[in-house]
């Protein structure tokens, strides 16, 4: 049995009473990275937002270079919010674009450790989608 995998869904401001339907994780999608960042960087670069509860960095199998995205979750709303807004981000001379986006929770037996290192393969715009 495949596992299910994350969605993650850009809900603004004004459809947020939607999130009142269920439980849900929130985050923030990173494009247009500079190619020579690394994990580490980007990683210190969004803590101090909040806590980061998950981060997936995208690397190209085959050549084994960034692909230019990546995902952060952090523990509460507010911080995803003050991430997006904060901006504009600029990391290793090129301006990032952030996008605060919400997945569906996932119950402890649904979730597995590969996952936490998954990127989504579904998105509701092409061009958030990583894979």
């Amino acid at each position: 049995m495949e596992l299910p995998q994350r969605l993650y869904i850009h809900l603004p401001e004004k459809y947020e009473g939607f999130q009142k339907l269920g439980e849900w994780d929130h985050g923030i999608v990173i494009t247009d990275l500079n190619p020579l960042v690394t994990h580490g960087e980007l990683h210190n670069y969004f803590e101090k937002f909040g806590t980061i509860t998950e981060f997936v960095f995208r690397i190209d199998d085959s050549s084994g270079w960034p692909k230019g995205v990546g995902f952060v979750r952090y523990s509460s709303s507010e911080e995803a919010k003050a991430a997006e807004e904060a901006g504009p981000h600029c990391l290793g001379g090129f301006p990032l674009w952030i996008n605060k986006v919400v997945t569906p929770k996932m119950s402890v037996q649904n979730r597995s450790d590969s996952q936490l290192n998954t990127p989504p393969c579904q998105s509701l715009r092409k061009d958030l989608c990583v894979n």
